[in-house]
């Protein structure tokens, strides 16, 4: 199901400024914090995906968007635009919560944990978007490919904590604890239904994305071209798992409940849609 020209424009923009920070990010972050144009520049591309989920409030039953509707038939809508779906105010606050994780991060070093903080609470978000609206946890891991697939993100994740983070850094036991989210996350994912599995790619490159901070920040590359493309990698990879589980989120791929089933009658839904139908073979 296609997105309107707005999100695909929003998305573009962020996927534009998520370039760019990866390109030239690092050349923020000289003197002595905070590095406010660095947070604000790193923010910038999540809290767009924020505001695509913000202001996609559904797509249509004939499968286009409210707006096309609205302008089809504006005299059967008007007063009547529909609320932001519960999935779509959880999926917000995860993104947002990651935008508040990467201004976090950037705005000081002594602010890192507040970051990660903030990234957990996001995906606790997501975990209970995901649960909500997948096939449960243990009916998920009756399913070969989602067993492997979960026992294969286990085992990453506890190579990535015991490989990439010292046992003596102080940060090891509160980084471990993200990770276990982080893992429980992804886990979720795959309680979606097939059609929802761009949210599963995006989970799992998340994931991935996190170990390149691990290896960035526990481990420094001498050769500064291989540090800014090993950055570089880890920053796109995280967009990337980001826009993925906004875009599949979004119930692109998933239909949506009928129209008596969202506070109308259904006599008055019937009307409607007769009423839609024929505004949209007459506007096309």
């Amino acid at each position: 199901m296609p997105i309107n020209r707005t999100s695909a424009a929003a998305l573009a923009l962020s996927a534009f400024l998520a370039i760019a920070y990866g390109a030239y990010g690092s050349s923020l972050y000289e003197g002595a914090p905070p590095f406010i144009v660095g947070t604000v520049f790193k923010a910038s591309s999540i809290v767009i995906l924020g505001a695509i989920a913000i202001w996609t409030a559904g797509a249509s039953p004939a499968g286009a968007d409210i707006g096309r509707l609205e302008r089809a038939a504006p005299a059967a809508h008007a007063g009547r635009r529909p609320a932001l779906p519960p999935s779509n105010k959880l999926l917000a606050a995860g993104l947002l919560f990651g935008a508040l994780g990467d201004a976090l991060l950037a705005w000081s070093p002594d602010t890192f944990l507040y970051g990660a903080l903030a990234f957990l609470i996001g995906h606790l978000f997501y975990i209970t978007l995901f649960l909500r609206a997948g096939i449960g946890i243990a009916a998920a891991l009756k399913r070969p490919p989602r067993l492997i697939a979960a026992v294969a993100v286990i085992i990453a994740a506890f190579a990535m904590t015991s490989l990439l983070v010292p046992r003596d850094n102080p940060m090891f036991a509160p980084l471990a604890v993200y990770t276990g989210v982080l893992t429980l996350m992804a886990i979720c994912s795959f309680t979606l239904p097939w059609e929802r599995r761009l949210v599963m790619i995006g989970a799992v490159l998340f994931f991935i994305s996190d170990g390149f901070v691990a290896w960035n920040m526990f481990h420094h590359d001498p050769d500064p071209t291989l540090a800014y493309w090993r950055s570089f990698a880890g920053w796109m990879i995280y967009w990337a798992g980001q826009a993925a589980i906004c875009m599949g989120a979004l119930g692109l791929h998933k239909k949506t409940p009928p129209l008596e089933g969202r506070g109308w009658g259904r006599g008055e839904a019937r009307r409607l849609n007769v009423r839609t139908r024929t505004a949209l073979q007459t506007a096309s």
